[in-house]
């Protein structure tokens, strides 16, 4: 889709701001058998801001971890890649405990440093496709945490027992259950753009100046301010990931779209486009129906 290269290229844009912040999700659900990824743009535990109708990551059940703890073991997946002189994992070989382990233990270490109104400096032992021990300690800390959220997900896919319960469920979906599922994430799709398109129109630069000439030279107005729309950068990052992420989960199983699910309009704000979603060769659902949220 030419919208995933559109929300990538804007996501790498914002790359550069730095922010106190991060996000996190809700975890992974099924309906009818094929799965559906999406995620609610969250603020990390400890972080301030505007939090109305925010819920917290599920996965924030913390164990007490020191800085020097390396990822855990498991038999659940592939073969544990780790060893204790080597705490290192690769991108499609680590194991879903591994990557487990070190999700909650950097989230712990994120929440310690917002305590101490710092950036989490602990190591990062998982290394993306395509990154190195170094760059790695140089990426946002919310990147990083959604970096080893994604590779979880993989590595819960690659598990021979969820490929073959994949198979099977892909097989036995029905049109109507497809049409449902494929309603309801559109219909969020929806939703998602609303508060997309918000957070896009707070971080422009003429909306930025605009509080800043606003609330005058008083310093600590001025870095409110300052934080306020780091804030409002990572919520569009947010925003942006859970809206691709349901585009995926749209085009993923057996759906083909024809045409573009999202497009950009002159304003720069997020709509969605002209398209057809077929099912098996069979349409059904175009840009013009009413989209309504499952709730079967």
């Amino acid at each position: 889709m030419q919208i995933t290269s559109k929300l990538t290229d804007t996501i790498q844009k914002l790359m550069s701001a730095r922010s106190g912040f991060a996000g996190a999700s809700q975890p992974t659900f099924v309906k009818a058998g094929t799965a559906l990824r999406t995620e609610a743009p969250v603020i990390r535990p400890g972080a301030t801001g505007n939090e109305d109708g925010i819920e917290y990551d599920p996965f924030s059940g913390f164990g007490r971890t020191s800085k020097a703890d390396v990822p855990a073991t498991s038999s659940t997946g592939a073969a544990s890649t780790t060893t204790v002189d080597d705490p290192y994992m690769q991108a499609g070989k680590a194991s879903y405990g591994q990557l487990y382990a070190e999700y909650t233990r950097f989230i712990s270490s994120m929440v310690e440093a917002d305590r101490q109104h710092k950036d989490s400096t602990v190591a990062r032992y998982f290394i993306p496709a395509g990154e190195t021990q170094e760059t790695v300690m140089a990426m946002e800390e919310h990147d990083y945490m959604w970096a080893v959220q994604d590779e979880m997900e993989a590595a819960a896919d690659r598990i021979p027992q969820a490929q073959t319960n994949k198979a099977i469920s892909n097989q036995s979906l029905s049109y109507a259950n497809a049409s449902e599922m494929t309603s309801d994430a559109l219909s969020s799709l929806q939703k998602a753009l609303s508060v997309l398109n918000a957070a896009l129109a707070r971080t422009s630069p003429e909306a930025v100046e605009a509080r800043l000439q606003s609330i005058g030279d008083d310093p600590k107005l001025q870095r409110l301010a300052q934080q306020l729309a780091k804030n409002d950068i990572l919520s569009v990052k947010s925003n942006l990931r859970y809206v691709d992420r349901i585009v995926k989960s749209i085009e993923s199983g057996f759906n083909k779209v024809d045409g573009d699910i999202l497009v950009r309009n002159d304003q720069g704000q997020y709509q969605l486009g002209d398209f057809t979603i077929s099912f098996k060769g069979q349409a059904m659902l175009t840009a013009k129906d009413t989209f309504e949220a499952f709730t079967g």
